[in-house]
């Protein structure tokens, strides 16, 4: 391809993404130096984890420092409680653990340690299947599949258990791993291999960033 080709490429892009009124959206492939007026510049990228349900591992790389304030998945918004999965789609409510569904949220370790979950389903801590798992300070992604009942042990004695809350400093319904505000972010949805629409906002603006 010619490099005038290439130009008249991504100028395509950009004035589709402003046509739009997004914020800033960029797909994976276009370069990340890529920027746009009106706020900051996001590159998303996917990974299929596979297993039972399907993981996918989400990725969105932001050209500016910004601040997470929600994750809409199939337009369920995390401020209205905790995302679950159960085959045939998402559902939310306050609950971390619900039987025959897989709940995904996060928890914040003030310092590294051990992350433990009792529970009598399966549990998923930063990115293992484990009931347990070492960890670094910060924001940790949990999964909880199956569970009837489910009690989280945080590094410094700190525990959770039954529901969310709104405010909580301990549980947030933003399934993220390490921190809210940063220019890196990752986390991992469970979709049992199908395709969701995936809306991450920021304090920058919206990247949607669907699978």
């Amino acid at each position: 391809m010619s490099r005038r080709a290439i130009a008249q490429y991504e100028a395509t892009v950009v004035l589709v993404v402003v046509s739009l009124s997004l914020a800033s959206v960029v797909y994976e492939g276009l370069k990340p130096e890529t920027r746009l007026d009106t706020g900051a510049v996001f590159v998303n990228q996917s990974t299929q984890l596979g297993g039972d349900p399907a993981i996918e591992r989400l990725s969105a790389n932001s050209s500016t420092p910004v601040t997470v304030s929600s994750l809409e998945v199939d337009s369920l918004d995390s401020h209205a409680g905790v995302l679950s999965f159960a085959g045939g789609g998402y559902s939310v409510s306050a609950a971390l653990c619900r039987p025959g569904q897989t709940t995904f949220f996060s928890v914040y370790a003030t310092e590294p340690g051990t992350v433990t979950v009792a529970t009598d389903g399966q549990a998923w801590i930063a990115g293992l299947w484990a009931p347990s798992a070492v960890v670094s300070a910060g924001w940790q992604e949990l999964m909880i599949s199956g569970g009837s009942a489910c009690t989280i042990a945080l590094p410094g004695g700190q525990r959770v258990a039954g529901s969310w809350s709104a405010g909580s400093s301990l549980v947030s319904s933003v399934p993220l791993e390490g921190s809210m505000s940063g220019q890196e972010f990752v986390l991992f949805l469970p979709t049992g291999g199908a395709a969701q629409h995936v809306l991450l906002t920021t304090s920058g603006g919206f990247d949607d960033a669907s699978a």
